[in-house]
This record gives structure tokens, C-alpha cells and sequence, in this order.
């Protein structure tokens, strides 16, 4: 299913979607925490962009596994360089993974908080918002740390092309 796109091969078609828009959901996430009022705004636009994300990671990856199978029964060598992004591919969908759920706890909450009124939400939590300010910060680390994965692991795809190149 994921083999090829229009005749191509699929994957480098679609690592681009998580390679755009996890650090793209990362940066909203950050402009967020740095002002909240914005929450209301763009809260659910980052969570969409962070889905998206995480859903072009996990195509992606299948893509890649697709696209090496098919290089496997063509009869070319995968060198440690292609098992290593592999597996960085698959890191970098946890990653992604973490980070949107993040986003969607953060941006729920701040709903919940929003609709609710502080009072009844002190009622029901202590602290809504230390709890608020310790999920901003889960989150960027989140998003950066989804980010870095990513960017690792095209560069470990570029490479593996190159390399082939020479």
C-alpha cells in the first residue's frame, strides 16, 4: 500500500509531511507556552498540525519498510547505514507519538479549564495551574525532542542516499 505514490517510491515522498510539521507544531506549541491567552486561538490548530505530523511519521515508516523490502528482493544490500535510519524511523514515530498526545492532554485541559470556570476545576484538581505550566513545559520538551528526532533521522535517510551515491 505504501510502495509508491504516482509511480514513485512513496517514502521520500512522505517523510517530508513529518519533517514540516513536527517542528512546525513544536514552534506553535512553544509560542503557546510563551503566551497562553493564545491557547484559546491556536491550541486546537497545533494539536491538528501535531496529528498530522505524527500520522505522516508512521506513513512514513511504513513507507521506508515497504521500500526496503523492495530493495531486499531486488537483490541490493542493506547496509548498517539504511538499519540505523530503520530504527530511527521508528524512534522518531514514538517521539511524534509522545509529543501529539501532549499536545491533545495540554490543549484538553485548557479547555476543560476554559469551560469550567477555575473554581470548579480547583475543586476538582489541585493546582490547575501549576498543572497547567508543568504540561506547557512537557509539551515543548516534547515537541522539541520530536523535533530532534526527526531531523536526526532525515539526516540519517540523506546520508544513506549519498552514500549509495559514490
Amino acid at each position: 500500500m505504501f510502495d509508491k505514490l504516482g509511480g514513485l517510491p512513496a517514502h521520500p515522498l512522505l517523510v517530508h509531511i513529518p519533517v514540516v510539521l513536527i517542528p512546525l507544531a513544536a514552534i506553535g506549541a512553544l509560542a503557546i507556552a510563551v503566551r497562553p491567552k493564545w491557547m484559546r486561538s491556536f491550541g486546537w490548530l497545533v494539536a491538528a498540525v501535531a496529528g498530522v505530523g505524527f500520522a505522516g511519521a508512521m506513513f512514513a515508516a511504513q513507507s521506508g519498510e515497504a521500500y526496503k523490502e523492495t530493495l531486499e528482493a531486488s537483490g541490493q544490500t542493506i547496509t548498517n547505514t539504511l538499519e540505523d535510519h530503520a530504527e530511527m524511523g521508528d524512534a522518531a514515530q514514538a517521539f511524534a507519538a509522545v509529543f501529539f498526545a501532549l499536545v491533545v492532554v495540554w490543549v484538553l485541559f485548557a479547555w476543560w479549564r476554559r469551560k469550567a470556570g477555575e473554581e470548579k476545576v480547583t475543586a476538582t484538581v489541585k493546582q490547575p495551574k501549576l498543572i497547567g505550566i508543568l504540561l506547557s513545559v512537557l509539551v515543548v520538551i516534547g515537541g522539541v525532542a520530536a523535533t530532534a528526532s526527526v531531523t536526526v533521522t532525515g539526516h540519517s535517510g540523506a546520508k544513506t542516499v549519498w552514500e549509495s551515491k559514490k
